[in-house]
């Protein structure tokens, strides 16, 4: 199994200027993560990293598939992802205590390496949409478990004509 070494960048060697980067990403990675959602996948990630005199800019390029289940019927379904972040590297005297920007990681002056890993893991979660629908694949035949479908439509009609206790006792305040 793969270490998360590979995503750490050693900034210290590297000249002002803009550098290039890429991770391609695989079920292994998110073994590192506890509790992670994700399990299987096939994700390029491309970072453009530009190093300044007293900060670096990182802009990553996400672009793959990753294996989730249907909100719906809970099939296991590929769904393609993409997306482009940046974030802004600082230093600060004590990262643990500087400011909370969003998009802003503080380093110390000490470090020499710079750990990509959960960033990675962060941005490939944020290109998921919310809802994941398996059947509503723009030119894919519709993949969720008909049998689910159909009780899930039987259940609704049942409970569509179920009128609750609570709601019951209020119809009586009208008159």
């Amino acid at each position: 199994m793969k270490g998360l070494r590979e995503f750490e960048i050693p900034y210290v060697g590297l000249k002002v200027g803009v550098h290039k980067f890429s991770f391609d990403i695989d079920g292994n990675f998110f073994e590192h993560f506890k509790d992670s959602p994700l399990r299987d996948c096939k994700v390029k990630v491309d970072l453009e990293f530009e190093k300044k005199e007293t900060f670096f800019i990182l802009i990553f390029f996400i672009d793959g598939a990753v294996k989730v289940e249907c909100d719906r019927c809970l099939v296991p379904f590929d769904k393609s992802i993409f997306g482009d972040y940046t974030c802004y590297v600082k230093f600060a005297e004590d990262p643990a205590k500087a400011n909370d920007e969003p998009d802003v990681l503080f380093i110390s002056r000490e470090q020499t390496i710079i750990d990509l890993s959960q960033l990675i893991y962060e941005y490939i979660n944020l290109c998921l949409p919310m809802q994941k629908l398996g059947c509503e694949n723009p030119g894919q035949e519709p993949q969720c478990n008909k049998e689910v479908l159909k009780y899930l439509k039987e259940e609704t009609k049942v409970k569509a004509n179920e009128i609750d206790p609570r709601w019951a006792a209020l119809k009586n305040l009208k008159n």
